[in-house]
């Protein structure tokens, strides 16, 4: 049986497999006893101050996932062996085919996975996009450009939701990062991948890539700068305006619908409301724009991940958010409920034990 890539865990010992096994299903490190708790974790001071910033916690077998991030490796413990997952198995939670291999260090293909769209959820986004072209009769090929592509999760579900009708290629696709360049060029040859920045980047060779204009362009800019789980310095921050760069490349390629994803971070920022300047201008180069926060669990992905979603078009009557799959709760509806991440990793051969 050829090995799955990706998938090699390693043997812990000490506190850190005392605290792996300490942990009950659905623990954090506060369900730890006191002398096993990390340092960091314990609140000091008359004020109570600090917090924690090592995150521990063993996922369930029924319930989804909270959010992958870049920091797998000190945060999620196997549901029921006592190691932390591997970057294969975090790649399950964000719906990732089982031998889409990612290249890089390991410290780089954690990043790659963390930052990615959960395949499913960009799979109903596509497939309301393949539901605005045939509302229009507008069938066959639909040629993407795809913009900070990264591991390309967003690309997958675009893939994966054509139908008899409408038919999704991504046919250029970019990203500044040497390592997302031999990802997708290891797994998807035919996305034609483009290392570089995106102020570098003249649309015009764009056009000669694909032979025309792109039907839909795709892309998330930088996240970091607007997360929750950062410090928030939004357009302070040089990658906070990388969606600027993005936008004008859309005004100069005029496709007919846009995506644009984002951490749902970017609607809390303080110091700027950055939804209406992404409104104002996407209107400003003649798009109307709506906008929603999607749960990725409501459609299938075995993870509490939040993402929010502009989709910018010229017809956009024609254009709804996909309704969920699934549920946490029962409904009237009589949704599946929630895809649990034990069950999800399940499917997965037992890892490979790297020594030394």
């Amino acid at each position: 049986m050829k090995s799955v890539p990706n998938h090699e865990t390693r043997v812990y010992s000490g506190i850190v497999l005392e605290r792996i096994k300490h942990l009950p299903s659905g623990g954090k490190m506060g369900d730890l006893p006191t002398h096993l708790q990390h340092k960091s974790f314990i609140r000091t001071g008359d004020k109570k101050t600090g917090g924690p910033n090592m995150r521990l916690l063993r996922l369930e077998m029924d319930k989804p996932a909270l959010t992958v991030t870049a920091y797998i490796y000190n945060k999620f413990v196997h549901p029921y062996e006592d190691r932390y997952l591997t970057p294969r198995e975090a790649a399950c939670l964000q719906d990732f085919p089982i031998d889409y291999e990612f290249k890089g260090t390991l410290g780089q293909v954690q990043k790659q996975i963390g930052n990615a769209v959960p395949v499913k959820l960009a799979k109903a986004i596509a497939s309301e996009v393949a539901n605005y072209f045939t509302k229009q009769n507008d069938g066959g090929d639909k040629l993407i450009a795809s913009y900070f592509c990264g591991a390309g999760g967003l690309d997958l579900g675009f893939e994966q939701a054509s139908n008899k009708s409408v038919q999704f290629k991504t046919l250029f696709a970019t990203d500044i990062e040497p390592w997302s360049a031999a990802t997708i060029n290891a797994n998807r040859l035919s996305w034609n991948f483009h290392q570089a920045d995106i102020r570098e980047l003249n649309p015009e060779m764009i056009k000669q890539v694909l032979g025309k204009a792109p039907d839909v362009i795709i892309g998330g800019p930088p996240c970091q700068p607007f997360s929750v789980a950062g410090k928030q310095k939004a357009t302070d921050d040089p990658l906070g305006t990388l969606y600027r760069d993005y936008i004008r490349h859309i005004g100069d390629l005029k496709p007919e619908i846009v995506i644009m994803e984002n951490v749902y971070g970017l609607a809390q920022v303080k110091s700027a409301d950055m939804v209406q300047e992404i409104i104002n201008s996407f209107e400003q180069i003649g798009y109307a724009v709506t906008y929603r926060e999607l749960m990725a669990a409501d459609y299938g992905t075995p993870q509490r991940r939040r993402r929010l979603f502009f989709v910018a078009a010229k017809k956009l009557k024609f254009f709804k958010f996909p309704e969920p799959t699934h549920s946490e709760f029962n409904t009237l509806f009589d949704l599946p409920p929630y895809e649990g991440a034990g069950n999800a990793l399940m499917k997965l051969p037992p890892a490979i034990i790297k020594f030394g």
